[in-house]
């Protein structure tokens, strides 16, 4: 019981302060697993995607040419995934649309290299939403796909993103 007060009265401060920046919705506050709080607008609507190009893949064909393709998700069991190219600094210019819920605030990406018999992971990023769902749009840009805790790089993907928030309650 004590507890549980402690934690309410820790938790107060929090709350009122994502009431106060927070504007277009109703923030809520959240502890995952690990014990750590997160603060999030509850904002739902589409996310549109924008898959422009990827620059210097890492090559995980030891024959021939690499065949990459991306797929993007808010949760697994949702993926979308661009058409398969050629080469390692492919062009997509593909857009993706997907339904923002409430508390999704990340988008995952992973570049795939598609092979007979089984794809290989090129590398993935976790890209955070928040400042596109609070803009409603960014502008194109480069996203490292990091490897070995980001001291080198698998690539770059360039994304820009929309957001359309839906008004509905």
């Amino acid at each position: 019981m004590k507890f549980t007060i402690l934690f309410a009265a820790l938790l107060a401060p929090i709350a009122a302060l994502a009431t106060v920046t927070s504007t277009t919705s109703t923030p809520e506050v959240k502890v995952n697993a690990e014990g750590l709080i997160s603060i999030y607008a509850a904002k739902k609507g589409q996310l549109y995607v924008k898959l422009n190009r990827a620059v210097k893949l890492r090559d995980k064909d030891w024959f021939g040419k690499s065949d990459p393709f991306i797929e993007m998700w808010l949760e697994k069991d949702y993926k979308q995934r661009s058409k398969d190219t050629k080469g390692l600094s492919p062009v997509f210019d593909q857009t993706f649309c997907f339904y923002v819920r409430p508390g999704q605030n990340k988008l995952y990406v992973r570049a795939v290299d598609k092979d007979t018999f089984s794809n290989d992971k090129i590398g993935e990023a976790t890209i955070p939403l928040d400042s596109v769902m609070n803009s409603g749009s960014s502008p194109a840009a480069d996203y490292n796909l990091p490897k070995w805790l980001g001291l080198r790089s698998d690539g770059t993907i360039n994304l820009q993103m929309q957001f359309v928030e839906d008004p509905s309650p």
